[in-house]
């Protein structure tokens, strides 16, 4: 019980240093350096969802043996990195090379990379948790640091990247030669790594599908809009705290999911406990966002209706996380990757043509719509199992 107190620490340390930055950053820097923040931050957090190519799952779930687990990790290293290569032109066509290194560090390193499942499995909880909440720490106050002394603070979540990949690089070329990958033992484990990427590739594609989704509102204010920077100010503002209550759904599904496995019915208690406490928190970050706005934020007050349909996307979203988790308990990757897809396409089509109508709400409300729809075709695929 110590260890995932632990372990669940760590977590939540690094998450708080997270929300820490988002509270300050708005505080400080104006809404054109602020959005600047929040879209490079967004676009390096998609590029590093495309690069891991759902390996940290992989990782966390194939390997058994201390040997299998450190090839599996080293090949993953190695598709990553080509991945990486193949990568840098498209970016260099859209003038965002420089996001490379950041995306590089983040699919490897930090906390949805590959190296924290690997020490996780290989080394333990305790191990894992050290060293989340190490970097966690050093991540964010090389950010804090450049958001309040740099000229250049829209830049922080790229540049603390230039800084710490080179270190932890370097003990990584350390740590491979130490454990002397053998050349044909490598080629064995890549004729299985091949394999494993090949049959999961219907997961890989509905996760990306679900990451597009999260990311598609700053992309489309980014496309379309003539104030880019200040809309995604405004809206990231108000998403930052909405996106508060998806913890709750998400953090009492992994805490049962060895029991939901078991026992499918208990879905329905644990629906109604997410239910009560999403609502519950709902109404607390509310409060919260009319508090901060009127002490803290007032130049963030306008955007309070399109927090009120954001907070109302959340809702429905953190009560679909359940229904979600039976559909991948039961391996039906097919349908959860069409009804992410159906999502994701609504999204983009209801964001293009509502923006020109209503601007930020007309955003909100897309979102708002489509998860409405995943729910709906959530909860039917739900009632034929």
């Amino acid at each position: 019980m110590k260890k995932y107190f632990f372990y669940g620490s760590s977590i939540l340390f690094s998450r708080g240093l997270e929300y820490l930055i988002l509270l300050i950053a708005p505080l400080y820097l104006t809404k054109e350096n602020y959005g600047s923040l929040e879209f490079y931050k967004k676009i390096i957090e998609l590029g590093a969802a495309i690069l891991t190519f759902g390996l940290p799952t992989l990782i966390l779930s194939y390997p058994k043996s201390n040997e299998s687990k450190v090839y599996f990790t080293f090949i993953s290293l190695l598709f990553i990195t080509g991945l990486s290569i193949i990568t840098a032109p498209f970016l260099n066509l859209f003038n965002y090379l420089f996001l490379l290194i950041p995306i590089y560090f983040h699919s490897i390193f930090f906390n949805n990379g590959i190296i924290p499942p690997f020490i996780l499995t290989h080394k333990g909880s305790n191990y894992a948790s050290i060293y989340k909440a190490v970097i966690s720490l050093l991540f964010y106050s090389i950010v804090l640091i450049t958001i309040l002394y740099s000229k250049e603070p829209d830049f922080a979540f790229v540049y603390v990247s230039y800084l710490l990949l080179p270190l932890l690089f370097c003990y990584t070329i350390f740590y491979v030669y130490k454990n002397n990958i053998i050349f044909h033992t490598l080629k064995r484990y890549w004729f299985i790594f091949k394999k494993l990427i090949i049959s999961s590739l219907t997961i890989v594609v509905s996760n990306f599908a679900n990451m597009m989704f999260l990311y598609t509102d700053i992309l489309i204010i980014k496309l379309l809009s003539n104030t880019a920077d200040i809309e995604i100010a405004n809206y990231s503002f108000s998403l930052n705290i909405a996106n508060a209550l998806i913890i709750i759904p998400l953090t009492l599904v992994q805490v049962d999911i060895e029991k939901l496995k078991k026992q499918i019915d208990y879905f329905k208690v644990l629906r109604k406990k997410i239910l009560y406490l999403v609502a519950s928190m709902t109404l607390i970050l509310v409060m919260v966002f009319l508090f901060l706005t009127h002490y803290y934020f007032e130049n963030y007050s306008s955007v309070l209706y399109v927090f009120l349909i954001i907070i109302a996307a959340k809702f429905i979203q953190a009560i679909s996380v359940s229904y979600g988790a039976v559909v991948l308990i039961k391996k039906l990757f097919s349908q959860n990757l069409t009804i992410n897809l159906s999502a994701l396409i609504a999204n983009v089509i209801l964001s293009y043509f509502l923006y020109h109508e209503f601007g930020l709400i007309g955003i909100a409300l897309s979102s708002l719509m489509s998860l409405i729809l995943r729910f709906i075709l959530l909860v039917r695929i739900n009632n034929r199992i």
